[in-house]
Parts: C-alpha cells; structure tokens; sequence
C-alpha cells in the first residue's frame, strides 16, 4: 500500500536522539507512513541504531560523505512515495497526533503545506518552556499570534520569521514546481525552501495547535552562529534579485527589512568575534589601544552579549508571561 506520508530524517552523529524521533514516527495515530533516515556520513552509532528497527515502513539511505542537510533532504525526497512530505529533525520528534492532525487541515483546506506550532524543548528537560508562536525568537518583527486555522502568504512568513516551523508538504506540488533545497546551504535551508513555495503559488495553511518537539541541544546543526547568519544575509540578497520578487513591491520591502535585521546581527557577531581575536593575538596593552581608536567594536560586542543574555532569558520570559496571564 502507498503510505500518504513520507517523513524524511537527516541525520549526523545523532545515535542519543535518533531512536526518540524513529519511535515517535512509528507511533503516529496515522499509520499509513514511511520514515526515510537519511545518514549524512555518521563516525558514530546512528546506523547502527537505526539499522536494529526490522520494520517494512523505514528505509536507510547512507551518504559517502557528508554533505548536509539540503543534500539529505532532497535524496530522502526523491526516494519517497508518499502523496505528502513531512520533515523532522534527528533530535527532535511528532506528538502521537501529529500526521493525522496535519492530513486533517490539509484535506479541509485544500492546502498545498500545512504547519504546526512547536514546542520549545531544551536538551534532557521533561517539559516544553514555550512554543515558537509565544516566544520572542527570530529575525521577524511581527508576532505570530494565530488562532485555529490559518492561510499566510509570503509577506506573513517573511515579517513573522517562520523559517523554523515543519510543515508537510504535497508532493505533486513540489514535483511540478521542481522544488528542491539548495544543497550549498547548510543554515537558512528551510527559510530558503519554504519562500520559494510560497512564490511559487503554495496555499500555505498554518495550525495554531504545536504537534511538533523542537529541542535544543549542545552539538546540533547550527553549529556555528556566525557562519548561520552570513549564508542568511546572502541568501536575502540572492532573493531580491529574483523578478517575481522585483514585481512585488510589498514583498521586495519586507525582504528589504529582513536583509537590514540579519545585517545588523551579523555585524554584531562579526565585531564580537574581531573583539575576541584582537585580545587573543595582542599583548593588553597594544589590544586596549587598537580597541580605543575603534570604540564601536565595544558597542557592538556590548550588544552581542545583551543579545546572547536575551535569548538565554526567552525562556523566563515566556514562563512568567504565562503565569501573569493565569494569575489574571
């Protein structure tokens, strides 16, 4: 039997987490699914892992060499049968009712995606902090506060920065548009691949219910924040070039904004990061004196450290938030 959903997992040296997001598929209430692990050349245990599941509903794909998560992504994709493509990250996994929920939407809506709330969960807690639509994360500078069911277009996705949510995708949309992610990017992929659907004509549905568990950990694939925040700010720039965009007055000015927001973080960063080399290659004296003839060095990494402090505190934020609303 054709399964409906194919749910596509690229993995990297994800042995402790990757047998969680396996189970958590197999568990799905909607049962007509394959899961399709792809390994993006692990020097750890997860094939092993993985290889000990004897079940007919997944399939193993082994990479020669790593290649990152476009790369991943897309061979699981060519390799799937489902009439929808859902995502899931290694360290991450579905509630029970996740696929069925999502199908449910899809139908109704006659959508061509479908994406849920997250769960905000950090590495080992037994609890969420939040969800991604009541926490202040992200590039975006609306929130987003959706209630039930919810059709967004391109300008909502890039002005509430919605980057990081999974949805499901219809295959038949993805094959005749020839959607694929960009296998040069190893940050901003999702980003990138759900624009471009959205340009494309995607009807995009959002559920205002989080089904999905997005835990942070030590040691993910955003490994590198610096190098995250530059392949975004060029891949901006590669979008503002693109004639649907130039059409597009609204959005060509919400790109605009986005690319003037993670221009300014990467300075931060790029400052912070310059800081820290001018103290590790100078004596003190001769780091001071460079620092004073360049004072907004300090400004900048005064605001790179406010900005780590912030997010670290997102989930406090969100916690007392939430009890003021209750005590209300």
């Amino acid at each position: 039997m054709r399964p409906k959903v194919s749910i596509i997992v690229p993995t990297y040296n994800s042995e402790d987490y990757i047998a969680r997001a396996i189970k958590s598929v197999l568990q799905q209430t909607e049962s007509q699914v394959e899961i399709i692990v792809v390994d993006d050349a692990s020097v750890d245990a997860t094939v092993q892992v993985v290889q000990q599941y004897k079940c007919d509903r997944l399939q193993l794909l082994v990479n020669d060499c790593n290649q990152g998560p476009s790369y991943s992504r897309n061979r699981g994709i060519a390799a799937a049968r489902g009439e929808w493509i859902a995502l899931l990250d290694s360290d991450d996994w579905f509630a029970p009712e996740r696929i069925e929920k999502l199908l449910q939407v899809a139908v109704a809506e006659d959508a061509d995606v479908v994406a849920d709330d997250l769960y905000l969960i950090a590495n080992r807690a037994k609890q969420p902090w939040g969800t991604r639509f009541s926490a202040p994360l992200g590039f975006g500078w609306r929130r987003p506060k959706f209630q039930g069911v919810t059709q967004i277009d391109a300008i909502d996705f890039i002005e509430m920065d919605l980057g990081v949510v999974k949805p499901i995708f219809k295959r038949s949309f993805l094959v005749h548009h020839n959607l694929s992610f960009d296998d040069n990017l190893r940050y901003g992929e999702d980003f990138q691949f759900y624009l471009k659907a959205l340009i494309c004509g995607a009807k995009f549905i959002i559920d205002s219910q989080p089904y999905y568990f997005y835990c942070s950990r030590p040691g993910s694939l955003i490994t590198d924040y610096l190098t995250c925040q530059q392949q975004m700010y060029a891949d901006v720039d590669r979008f503002l070039q693109v004639d649907a965009v130039h059409k597009n007055f609204a959005l060509t000015r919400s790109l605009t904004r986005r690319y003037e927001i993670v221009g300014t973080h990467l300075s931060i960063s790029l400052a912070y990061n310059q800081l820290k080399a001018v103290f590790k290659s100078e004596k003190l004296f001769a780091a001071i004196a460079k620092i004073i003839t360049n004072p907004q060095i300090i400004v900048l990494s005064v605001l790179h450290i406010i900005r780590n402090l912030t997010q670290r505190a997102a989930p406090l934020w969100v916690a007392l938030s939430c009890k003021s609303k209750k005590t209300v």
